[in-house]
């Protein structure tokens, strides 16, 4: 069943007593850090699962964006391959991995609409979703992502995730080096939509993004055993306004259904011949 359906189904669907069943789990990946090759990507060969990458575009592109010198990270074919394989969505992530609101206009712009044109490029397919390096925005860097052809960006803090009203403020649940896997675990079963931001995955974490491969695997393997299902933020976004839309049309088509009803309907060849 295509990914999208599933998705749709997980709003409408009730979830089973003590399952996951109906919950959609979006495994929102940044930066493209070469353990993500390494590690994630076996595990959601196993699982048939899915990730949103956040793409630095100028590591792909032959160019050092200067953004952790000495780290490695995933070459334009190993992205490649994950997304021949497992269908993994690309979303920007700038060219650069700058703080947005300290750049003049122009260069915060040529950061956000450049990086998607090149990922576009790149591999071939729409680029729909924006990361903002280390949450930074204001409403003029959310216009500018909007007016780049953006449909929907992902923040970097916590609360409700609603891509109708607010689809340029995405929420999430960090996993950071502290983070138990249990408290990841329990975040998940609460909702039925949630965005698990993940930076690197290692055998042992050194730096507060880092999270360890072991609780990785039994994180995912949880996941399957139980019924849930992975997702992309792009299939949220085509989702939920898909569902909004079903639910208008629907309405609009009760509406229209009723005004011709009551203009057919005689009141007086209603009436009783003999009114008491």
């Amino acid at each position: 069943m295509p990914m999208f359906t599933l998705a749709l189904l997980a709003f409408v669907l009730p979830a089973a007593a003590d399952s996951l069943a109906g919950h959609i789990v979006v495994l929102s990946v940044d930066d493209g850090y070469r353990s993500v090759y390494e590690n994630v990507y076996p595990l959601l060969k196993r699982y048939r699962m899915t990730i949103t990458l956040g793409v630095i575009a100028d590591n792909v592109t032959g160019q050092s964006s200067g953004y952790r010198p000495g780290a490695t990270f995933m070459t334009r074919t190993e992205i490649q391959e994950m997304i021949d394989s497992c269908d993994i969505e690309i979303a920007s992530h700038t060219l650069s991995h700058p703080w947005l609101t300290r750049l003049p206009p122009e260069a915060a712009w040529r950061e956000i609409r450049r990086s998607k044109l090149v990922l576009e490029s790149l591999f071939n397919r729409p680029v729909i979703t924006f990361i903002y390096p280390y949450g930074d925005m204001n409403k003029s860097i959310r216009e500018m992502v909007r007016r780049a052809g953006y449909r929907l960006a992902r923040a970097v803090r916590p609360g409700p995730i609603n891509v109708w009203t607010d689809p340029y403020r995405i929420a999430e649940f960090e996993l950071r080096r502290e983070t138990s896997l249990e408290a990841a675990m329990a975040h998940i079963r609460s909702r039925r939509i949630s965005v698990i931001l993940l930076h690197r995955i290692v055998e042992q974490p050194k730096v507060f993004t880092e999270w360890p491969v072991a609780d990785f695997a039994r994180l995912l393997d949880w996941i399957h055993a139980n019924g849930g299902t992975t997702a992309t933020l792009g299939d949220l976004f085509y989702n939920y306004w898909r569902r909004e839309l079903i639910h208008r049309m629907i309405a609009a088509d009760s509406a229209a259904r009723r005004v011709p009803l009551l203009q057919q309907v005689d009141v007086d060849a209603t009436r009783t011949p003999h009114p008491r």
